[in-house]
Parts: C-alpha cells; structure tokens; sequence
C-alpha cells in the first residue's frame, strides 16, 4: 500500500505495513525517551536559577528614546580690518542696522570700544533659519566677549576667556651686535626682546652694555590655544582651531652674562596673583632708578668734570649724560617721584625736574614738549612719559640731557649704587627656592649655538613642587 505526503509543495513517497508501523511506535518511544531526560536534567540536576543567575535573565526593554538633536546653526567671522568699527564689522557679518545698537551697546559694558584694534575679531551664530543666535566680539588674544540673544533683544553680556595650554621652552644665544640679533630667529623675537629688556632694564642698559661675546639665556612659556569653544572669534593672525599659537607667555627665567653686566632673574608669585623678578639671593630686579630714562641710540656725552662745551668752547663740567636720540623719542621718569618744575630753564630749554623723597632730583632738559599733565605737583611713577626729546635751548641737535642729584650733588647716574626696591618677603622664600631648583638647571642646560627653541620638560612636581605655590 502507498500514501503520498505533501511536504512544502513536492511530494515523499512512503511505505506503509505492519512492519513500518512497529518501527514507527519505537522512533516514537525513543523521542519520548530523550524529551523526558533532557526535562529531567534541566529542572533536577541544575535545579531552579540561583539570585544572580536570576538577575542576568533578560529583561523587557523599553524601546530605546531618541536624543533630541541639537539644533544646527551657522556660525560666520569677520575681522574689523583696518579703519573698522564695531558697527561696520557687525554690519560685514550681515546684523541688521537697527539690531546693531544694541548689539553695541551690551558689549560696550565689557569692552572699550575707542581702542578696538584692526585685530579684533567678530563671530555670529544664526540657526537653520537665518535667527540671530548670539555676537561675540574678541579685542585681544586672552579674551573675548559674547552676547546671547533671547527672542528679539540681547540678554546681557559675558566675558568669557580664551583657553590657553602653555609649554615651557627655552632659548639663548651669544651677542654679535644686540640682544635683538641674538633673539631673532624665535617666533615673536620682538616682544621676548623687549620683555627682557623690561626685566632687566635695571642692571644692564641694553644700548650701552652689550659686547660682542655676551651670553643670553632665557626661558618662557610658548602659548597655544586649547580646546576653544564653538564661537571664537579670530584674533589678528590668530586661528580659531585648537592648538593655534598665542604667542610669548611669561619669561620664567632669564640670564645675562657680560662683560660689563652681570644678572639672572627668577619670576616669584605673591599671593596677590602677581609677582615681581628676584635674583638668587631675593634682591629685586627693580631698582629706585632705571638705568636710563628712553631709548637713545648712543650717548652723546658722558658725566664728567671737565668737558670742552660744543657751542662755548669752554672747558667746563658736564653734570650729566646727554643721550642722543630722535626727534619726539619718548622720556619716561627715572623713578617714582613729584614734578617740582616743568618749564624754560635757560640753556636746558624746556625741561622737567622731579624730586623722588627726600634725597634725590632728575633733571631732563632739551625737550620738545611735555607729556599731558606734566606740571608742578604731579605726581608720576617710574616708567611714565613725561616728555619728548628734542632741541630746546643751547643744544647743537636733538638729544637728552639727564641729570642725577643726590642731596643737591650731582652723581654719574651710570655708575652710582643703585637702591633696590623691596626685597622678597621672607614668606615667599620657599618659592624663590623652587623657582631655582627647577629652572635654574634649564638655564644652565640652554645650546649657546645657532639660536633655536627647545621644549624644556620641567621635573616631576613630587621632586620640585610648583613655585608658585
């Protein structure tokens, strides 16, 4: 007998007989069998889930909810450009006329808007559908400020800083003619320069001391931007994308190896998050007088008791240095003091005196003009311009005549003993002790050959803490 059994579409041939139904009710009890044991070894021999086991059972899973997106905007930059305002770089970036005085007004809180410079940079967010989103405006490298729109008015403004990483790096070089030659081949030689320069303007006249041979040391921060946020705005040449150069940070450590001048200067923090240079011994760099009162290009003639004068011809004394410098050089006060005259005073032509306490006058004579305000009984510190120089009274070209006195007597203003200012306080010693243990071996370990900067790997901070702290 024959059956046939449709299976998925196509067709098995069987047989069917007493013998092939035995054999089908053993392949039954076999599989009936085998279902009981495997029951068996499921419930009885591994026996119910324990606590754990339980906890790793599957869960039911809600279905997974979508993040809301942020939402998009589009983000435009400008810079002001020479001969810009904030108005005509707002107007480049597309704000309305009648939106941008308020604009102008809320960052006007935070910034001075007289002295944005061509560098200063604009940043404007809009979102999918062309919505002011918010402004930010940066005058400078370290920060910059931003104002966030609410529906149609601008809410107030925030000053927001630049995130800055700095490496410390160091660099030196022998002198063949000036500091600046021995500097300039580093990125932003002009402003190390002069930072130098400032530290040390002190001890070592910098248009007088130099010899070919001197040595140079120094070392500094290199600064680069860090992970920035979404709406920099550019600074200058300055990008917006992390890592982008800053610029020279602080000098940390500097050197000057002589022939006519010695010094090293270490930067100490004071607890009023500012700081001053010391030397090794936490003498001051600053001194009550500096060593010359502008940037002159030569001295003209030096302090001594007999000079034959240019236009008299007498052999006479010459109480002072004459500098020789440009038309409308700067001349800044050699110290902190008050203006006792600033006027005509015969052969010295306009000139200013100033008393500093109670044992000392300068006397700068030849000028052009006064600065603003220089007049009896103002008051003025180191380092401010009091006047220009020129060629005022009996004087054969432009030039500075400075005169030192000290309880009425004239002194060589060059090789007097100069007063230090205050020394470091004794609580901050410990800090001037760690400045050095960490960057005085950075100044000693500095190539004195072709100049170029090499990143300095401070010690570990478990060996030499910060000096700072």
């Amino acid at each position: 007998m024959h059956e046939r059994v449709a299976r998925l579409g196509g067709t098995v041939e069987t047989r069917s007989g007493p013998g092939v139904r035995l054999r089908r009710r053993q392949l039954r009890s076999v599989a009936a069998i085998a279902a009981i044991a495997a029951l068996f070894y499921f419930t009885h021999e591994r026996g119910q889930p324990t606590e754990p086991e339980k906890d790793r059972l599957p869960l039911p899973q809600n279905p997974p909810v979508a993040e809301p997106a942020e939402p998009e905007y589009r983000l435009s930059r400008a810079l002001l450009g020479r001969g810009g305002t904030l108005d005509s770089g707002l107007e480049k970036l597309g704000i309305p006329w009648e939106s941008r005085p308020e604009l102008i007004e809320a960052l006007g809180v935070h910034l001075d808007l007289r002295r944005l410079s061509p560098e200063t940079g604009l940043s404007v967010a809009r979102d999918a559908g062309g919505t002011l989103l918010l402004v930010a405006c940066r005058p400078d490298l370290e920060s910059y400020v931003r104002v966030t729109l609410t529906g149609d008015s601008a809410s107030e403004a925030e000053p927001v800083p630049v995130p800055v990483r700095s490496t410390v790096k160091t660099a030196g070089g022998i002198i063949e003619s000036t500091v600046f030659h021995a500097l300039s081949d580093l990125p932003d030689s002009t402003f190390l320069t002069l930072t130098f320069a400032d530290i040390f303007q002190w001890d070592v006249d910098l248009f007088v001391d130099p010899r070919p041979g001197d040595r140079v040391r120094v070392v500094y921060e290199s600064r680069h931007l860090a992970l920035p946020p979404a709406d920099l705005p550019p600074f200058g040449k300055s990008g917006t994308q992390e890592g982008a150069y800053l610029g020279v940070g602080r000098i940390l450590a500097a050197s000057y190896d002589g022939e006519r001048a010695r010094s090293t200067a270490y930067w100490v923090e004071d607890d009023g998050n500012s700081g001053s240079y010391y030397d090794n011994e936490g003498r001051s760099l600053r001194k009550t007088f500096l060593k010359s009162p502008l940037n002159y290009r030569r001295i003209s003639s030096a302090f001594t008791h007999r000079r034959r004068h240019p236009i008299t011809r007498k052999i006479v004394p010459h109480h002072g240095v004459d500098f020789a410098a440009d038309f409308g050089t700067p001349v800044v006060a050699a110290a902190d003091g008050r203006v006792v005259s600033a006027g005509w005073q015969g052969a010295l032509g306009k000139a200013v005196r100033i008393r500093h306490g109670n044992s000392f006058t300068t006397t700068y004579g030849h000028l052009r003009g006064f600065a603003r305000g220089i007049r009896k009984g103002a008051v003025v510190e180191q380092n401010k311009v009091i006047g220009y120089v020129g060629s005022t009274g009996r004087a054969t070209g432009p030039h500075l005549h400075y005169t030192l006195s000290h309880h009425g007597r004239a002194i060589n203003p060059m090789t007097f003993e100069n007063p230090s200012a205050e020394p470091l306080d004794h609580s901050l010693f410990p800090r001037l002790e760690s400045a050095k243990r960490i960057w005085m071996p950075a100044l000693r370990s500095i190539h004195l050959g072709p100049m170029k900067a090499a990143i300095f790997q401070p010690p570990t901070l478990s060996e030499h803490p910060d000096p700072t702290s």
